[in-house]
């Protein structure tokens, strides 16, 4: 359990400052010479990349088309004709850590860098869990954001659990700890959470695994069409609290912790 807690404390933190230049509509990109590139184009995704062995931009390709497809879906979000064509979503890959973070101004810790308005990711491969969580990750933020709209105000908890419960290899292991907290009585309270807008505020692998659980519960109990709801209210400009209430039914946070705790033990 020690070695899954400093896991998520570290991938906690670095997802903190990808969040922050997702959501900030003003991030910024370096420009990059397109002498350096080469590309490969799939059916929502342009690939750039660097010296990077065809067999690995395949898999990224298929990684990405894979992660595309369930994450549409688990959201309800099949119906949408998201990143075709010209819309397509664009991936940098980075043939080192040193070039990407030289092209990108980042520090020596960072992984990856994204902007939800360009529908842009950049990124280095040979990072542990790109596949697997950062890639993931960062395209959930961008699906949901770019459905929802970026100026939507949201308590951090949603976007966090939303991204968070897309990556498949460490969802098991979140909501393990979720189920621990609650069962520990250590679980954040719900009208807590919602007030959460600084990781460095709480333990980043509690805040993480309770979102992601969170966004987890309300995906399997309640379905996809109901997620879809929730998101069109969001969307068309009703208050957060109004609108998962209204859509789930819940009158108040005690209600929505209740049952919450109700589907984590069992």
């Amino acid at each position: 359990m020690g070695t899954v807690l400093n896991f998520f404390k570290q991938a906690g933190l670095r997802t903190v400052l990808l969040v922050f230049m997702a959501l900030s509509s003003g991030a910024a990109f370096a420009e990059v010479t397109a002498s350096l590139w080469q590309t490969q184009k799939s059916a929502h995704f342009i690939i750039y990349y660097q010296q990077t062995g065809g067999d690995l931009v395949n898999k990224l390709v298929d990684s990405a088309e894979n992660y595309y497809n369930s994450i549409v879906d688990e959201l309800g979000f099949r119906r949408f004709d998201f990143w075709s064509w010209d819309n397509r979503a664009k991936i940098y890959i980075y043939k080192n850590a040193d070039d990407f973070r030289k092209d990108n101004q980042r520090a020596s810790w960072a992984g990856a860098e994204v902007s939800v308005g360009k529908r842009t990711i950049k990124a280095y491969i040979g990072q542990a869990g790109f596949f697997d969580s950062v890639l993931p990750h960062e395209m959930a933020h961008i699906i949901f954001r770019e459905f929802i709209g970026l100026k939507v105000s949201l308590p951090l908890w949603i976007d966090e659990g939303v991204a968070s419960s897309q990556e498949k290899s460490c969802l098991s292991a979140r909501l393990k700890i979720a189920k621990n907290l609650v069962l520990q009585d250590k679980y954040i309270r719900l009208n807590k959470l919602a007030e959460i807008y600084k990781i460095s505020d709480v333990s980043p692998n509690d805040f993480y695994s309770q979102s992601a659980s969170l966004i987890s519960f309300l995906l399997r109990q309640y379905g996809q069409d109901s997620f879809l709801d929730f998101s069109r209210k969001l969307r068309d400009g009703v208050e957060w609290k109004q609108a998962l209430f209204s859509v789930y039914r819940f009158n108040s946070f005690d209600e929505l912790e209740h049952d919450w705790k109700g589907f984590v033990i069992r």
